[in-house]
């Protein structure tokens, strides 16, 4: 296998917009593109090169390794064949469930490489078999790591002979010249038996994938993004250890404790789906016991008319090991089904299974019910619940935090602040390439010092660590925050406090109490406004496909045409023929002759133009195409000038082949990202009711809560608008005031919905706001985000597909007397832009 001489970062780049990796999870890819290039193209070491990521549970190991295949399956000398060892069952299956195209789960909708998928269900099946053999396609072999490494049980079939293989399973991945292993959960099988499976199969890299790498592997990793840097950055929930001050340790107490917490939970969690528009998200509570007799136990407790009135009865999964038959299966199927919104569990009883492997997003309460909470702490068993149920933080504390419930009085747990912060106390780990004085490429480990803030606070001061609790956030905001993760990157995050019991449960109560007392405020259309006609593209996730519509830089086609007018020239080429030594040698004649010229009109040129324009091959024929090609084709006439008919007319030819061929490269490097659109364009008036559960106060405040509801408004359709943050009511108010706008709305999710992703992400602008200049109607959608988050790949992607969304839109007929255009203001054009609303679309457009 050939690597690339240099790790190719801009294949990472694309990859990681591509598959809308965070940046740990880019950062980990490129480190090991780095290093494997160091291992095979700077030290010229044989294979295999092994490493390991060490990358915090929660953060997303599977998008990592979804990277990895696409990376490997780009390069110069493309991979074909992968191997993915699970550690057991569980993880073997979510991990085929990832890279199962359709299932609800799955990754590969935005993979480029559209890996086959090989498992012990199908990998005797002649499609798989024809599958395995072509060289062409690339396959993913998922396969727990005892179906590999023993020739019993599990490895029986894996290791039998298959006539259509001509030998076993294993003997076919052995023989592979091009076998790629990710072993994940690597810590699980550092045994000898896996060490005798990786040499056998004689892979030429194997990338192990673990949030707790065993002390032998550290010298293997080339990527470490701690727990405590991804508590950090908000990749995962904030953990919050709660404890009683008093002497009260019975099972009953204790989980009274953790359902009076889960019940305020699920208060707020629920005001805040309700207020966002989004799904439903059950908080659940996940209690682990010491052994199957108490978690028996603990069953009969919760499931008894005498606790808690009876509320918990039949919401309780009692996972352990000695379920069996079809009791298990109900178990594991109910386990599997937790965060569907109809599912009726709430609480999760498990012993030991409940380790890696089960990813769930809505554990917001894990109840310790064993001796010490030193045996809670560890990555492993905090990861059930880190994960973020929104994606990304709510600005709702409550909502962003994991509360931990200890055995351990308060005060015990306080004297154990040191020990238990070791458990935290890590390094990052990272590669880099740079060029030495002699101009060669260095491939560096680089590492931290073993210094992090501490999760829990330093002794001394009061259980917060000395700090006031800050009032909780409103229950507002979406899954796109732009201004409430501080942008200095020297700010340290808030260390996680030892909690009473009775603090932290006072102030859940006082929080949902709130989110129940609001009382929600509809608010319909204004009848006197002018209504909103929102167009909406039919829009489907296929295979990828181009359009003219997604060429929204019109800058290369002026330039084009400025080129071909510079290089015209009105004078007759002449060749003199010279005979020297029997032969004819034509030379160029210095006497210039300038040719007659027949001039062709414009409008013909220019159709002949946009036809050519048309025919290039892979333009779709679609009706919308015609009006972006018209575009393309002016934009090229406008740069030959005012002499741009003569011109034409001369070099028709020329401007026909150069457009075309400028045309196929710009398609070729447009970023699809497989959402292709039909070619109807519908329109809707809009009109939804808005239901705002927040105190309203007029829209002339000068200062911005996110915990009000703003009306007043003199040019909005509704009475009322609520905002994320202070760049968004800014820019409302300067849109108000502004006397060329007619009409505006604050949008919510699903008005103006454009799918930015393969795999169905749609993005919803800020505002609509409709205006008419010197009469012309003309309709913005606009965005606002902060200086921090504009240049992301991530939101430029929604940019560029916004733009073509305004495209297809401006070359329909859906709306004949507006012209769609879109803005995206940062922080810095809010405020340059003077309270101005034309110099604010200049700076934004």
């Amino acid at each position: 296998m050939t690597y690339p001489s240099l790790a190719d970062t801009d294949l990472v780049a694309e990859i990681s917009a591509r598959l809308d990796m965070r940046e740990p999870n880019r950062a980990a890819l490129e480190s090991v593109a780095l290093a494997t290039s160091r291992h095979f193209d700077v030290e010229h070491e044989p294979p295999p090169f092994e490493c390991v990521v060490d990358s915090a549970t929660g953060v997303g190991k599977t998008y990592v390794m979804a990277g990895l295949i696409e990376y490997f399956s780009q390069i110069e000398t493309p991979v074909r064949n992968f191997l993915i060892l699970a550690p057991g069952r569980t993880i073997r299956d979510k991990t085929i469930d990832n890279f199962t195209p359709g299932h609800r789960k799955s990754l590969t909708g935005s993979m480029v490489s559209r890996p086959y998928l090989v498992t012990a269900d199908n990998f005797k099946s002649p499609a798989t078999v024809a599958a395995m053999a072509d060289t062409t396609k690339v396959k993913l072999f998922v396969f727990s790591v005892q179906a590999l490494t023993s020739k019993t049980g599990d490895g029986r079939a894996t290791h039998e002979f298959q006539e259509t293989l001509g030998g076993s399973l294993y003997k076919h991945l052995a023989d592979l010249e091009d076998l790629v292993i990710l072993a994940d959960e690597s810590h699980c099988y550092r045994s000898p038996a896996f060490a005798k499976t990786i040499t056998d199969l004689t892979p030429e890299v194997v990338i192990g994938m673990t949030a707790t790498p065993l002390r032998k592997e550290e010298p293997l990793v080339v990527y470490r993004y701690p727990l405590a840097k991804a508590i950090e950055d908000k990749f995962v929930k904030t953990p919050v250890l709660v404890a009683r001050h008093d002497d009260r340790k019975d099972s009953a107490t204790k989980l009274l404790d953790g359902v009076t917490l889960l019940r305020c939970k699920a208060d707020i969690a629920r005001a805040y789906c309700e207020e966002n528009d989004l799904p439903t998200v059950n908080p659940v509570m996940l209690v682990i016991a010491e052994n199957t007799k108490a978690a028996d136990e603990f069953r009969d407790i919760l499931d008894s008319e005498s606790f808690d009135n009876g509320a918990w009865i039949d919401k309780t999964l009692l996972v352990h090991s000695n379920l069996t038959g079809d009791e298990k299966e109900d178990a594991l199927a109910a386990l599997d089904a937790v965060e569907d919104p109809d599912s009726l569990v709430r609480i999760i009883i498990s012993v030991g299974m409940l380790k890696e492997g089960w990813d769930v997003k809505n554990v917001w309460v894990i109840a310790s019910m064993r001796p010490s909470i030193s045996s809670v702490l560890t990555e492993q068993t905090l990861g059930r619940g880190m994960r973020l149920p929104f994606g990304s933080y709510t600005g709702v504390k409550f909502l962003d935090s994991l509360e931990v419930l200890a055995h351990e009085r308060y005060e015990e747990i306080l004297k154990k602040r040191e020990s238990l912060n070791e458990e935290f106390v890590d390094y990052a780990v990272w590669m880099s390439s740079r060029t030495d004085a002699e101009g060669n490429t260095i491939i560096d480990r680089n590492q931290t010092d073993p210094v992090t803030p501490p999760i829990f606070p330093p002794s001394g001061g009061d259980s917060t660590g000395g700090q006031a609790n800050p009032e909780p956030a409103p229950v507002s905001g979406d899954d796109d925050e732009d201004f409430l993760t501080p942008t200095d990157p020297g700010t340290p995050s808030e260390p996680v406090a030892v909690k009473p019991l009775e603090e932290v449960t006072a102030e859940a109560e006082r929080q949902a109490r709130e989110a129940a007392e609001k009382q929600s405020r509809v608010h319909l259309v204004i009848a006197e406004r002018e209504t909103i006609m929102l167009p909406y593209v039919d829009q489907r996730v296929t295979s990828p496909e181009v359009t003219l519509n997604q060429i929204t830089d019109l800058a290369p086609f002026t330039k084009l045409g400025s080129d071909i007018g510079v290089s015209a020239s009105g004078d007759l080429k002449r060749t003199r023929l010279e005979a020297t030594d029997g032969k004819l040698t034509g030379v160029g004649d210095d006497y210039q002759v300038r040719a007659g010229r027949l001039d062709i009109p414009l409008k013909t040129t220019r159709e002949d133009l946009i036809t050519a324009i048309l025919n290039t091959p892979g333009v779709p024929s679609k009706p919308t195409e015609l009006g972006a090609a018209r575009g393309l084709a002016d934009a090229v006439i406008e740069g030959m000038g005012e002499n741009a008919g003569a011109y034409l007319s001369a070099y028709l030819d020329s401007a026909k082949q150069r457009t075309s061929r400028l045309v196929r490269e710009t398609l070729l490097n447009a970023a699809t990202q497989g959402v292709a659109y039909e070619d109807q364009v519908l329109t809707a008036s809009l009109d939804s009711p808005r239901k705002i559960t927040k105190k309203h106060v007029g829209c002339d405040r000068a200062t911005f809560d996110r915990a009000l509801a703003y009306e007043g408004w003199k040019r909005s359709l509704y009475p009322a608008a609520t905002f994320h943050s202070s760049p968004e009511y800014k820019t409302a108010q300067v849109i108000d005031n502004a006397e060329e706008v007619i009409v505006w709305a604050r949008l919510h999710t699903n008005d103006v919905p454009i799918r930015w992703t393969r795999e169905g992400k749609n993005y919803n602008p800020d505002f609509v706001v409709i205006e008419e200049v010197e009469g012309k109607r003309c309709a913005w959608l606009v965005e606002v985000k902060s200086d921090k988050d504009a240049p992301t790949a991530e939101v430029q992607g929604k940019r560029k597909a916004a733009k073509v969304w305004a495209n297809i839109v401006n070359h329909s007929d859906a709306t004949p007397d507006t012209t769609w255009g879109y803005l995206l203001l940062t922080e810095t054009d809010i405020n340059q832009s003077h309270e101005s609303w034309p110099r604010m679309k200049a700076l934004g457009s």
